[in-house]
């Protein structure tokens, strides 16, 4: 059998309320990218979210990752099973780089460390949030120099994420904010995210509550998710603890504890079907680990290892 590599990359919501360009956290959702050694041209499958609009190619951004450290692609064959959807703010993009920087320092033995792995994501992706939350698993503040910090969690922390139909480009999410805002809504922003990044590690996740809010982007970027306020209405609910729009949005993270989870997603659900907006409603714990790489070779033996 040939050499097989098996990378999975997680989800990630970035911002997070007032983190914005800041904060992030990967998600139990993940993409996998399996790429086998064989003689021949470079070959590229997609499976899943994105069949029929993502390239199958050596545009493929999986590809443009890869050739970042090995270059010449061929004698490679590439399948991208894809489970994150794709332009809803869920990270889709900067799993696929780092699945693809990952199995690029795996195939060529590079030697890069996580540092330069994320260094080369960012030039990639244009910032480092979601990709640092994607390489290294959990909950982590990304400074704008220096190595991003993992944030401790309250371990029954988890979200639901209300993903539209409809997609929001990021471009267009960055040209709905404005180039200045009022000082008192920065401030008021700062002091928040400080909040929060206190309030996460706390023994009481009801101490969340008031620190998500935010005064930089999700005022200007509410109208692009659909079905934003009754999202809203339910952090007035028993069990949801606020709402944040999830990276450049349209998906929302309500966030609440594991064990209403379920029943928060039944009711965003319901709540957004009766006011006619199309969307599904996911339950997501944080994923403790970021991208992972397998080996399987002839004699089916296995090395697996977290980039973190």
């Amino acid at each position: 059998m040939p050499e097989t590599l098996t990378v999975s990359a997680p989800a990630t919501s970035a911002n997070l309320g007032p983190g914005f360009d800041a904060l992030a956290v990967a998600l139990d959702l993940s993409n996998a990218v399996i790429i086998r050694r064989r003689p021949g041209p470079l070959a590229v499958a997609v499976t899943g979210e994105g069949v029929g609009e993502v390239p199958q190619d050596d545009t493929n951004l999986v590809c443009r990752a890869l050739a970042m450290g090995l270059g010449d692609l061929d004698g490679l064959e590439i399948e991208c099973r894809n489970r994150i959807p794709f332009g809803r703010g869920l990270g889709s993009s900067a799993a696929t780089v780092c699945a693809g920087l990952v199995a690029a320092n795996a195939l060529g033995q590079l030697r890069w460390s996580p540092a330069d792995i994320l260094e080369r994501a960012a030039t990639i992706e244009g910032h480092a949030d979601n990709a640092a939350a994607c390489l290294l698993g959990g909950m982590v503040a990304v400074p704008p120099s220096g190595a991003p910090m993992v944030v401790p969690v309250h371990p029954e922390l988890a979200f639901v994420a209300v993903i539209p139909a409809e997609r929001v480009s990021t471009d267009a999410a960055r040209r709905a904010l404005p180039a200045q805002v009022p000082l008192a809504d920065a401030a008021t922003t700062v002091a928040g995210a400080i909040g929060l990044t206190l309030a996460l590690g706390s023994p009481r996740l009801e101490d969340l509550r008031p620190v998500l809010t935010d005064r930089l982007h999700e005022p200007y970027r509410a109208p692009l998710v659909p079905g934003w306020d009754a999202l809203n209405a339910l952090t007035r609910a028993d069990g949801c603890l606020g709402v944040t729009i999830s990276g450049s949005g349209p998906t929302a993270l309500l966030w609440c504890d594991t064990a209403g989870a379920d029943a928060l997603a039944a009711t965003a659900e319901r709540v957004l079907t009766a006011s006619g907006t199309p969307a599904r409603a996911r339950v997501c714990r944080i994923a403790p680990t970021g991208v992972r790489a397998r080996w399987t070779g002839i004699e089916d033996t296995k090395l697996e290892r977290s980039i973190g």
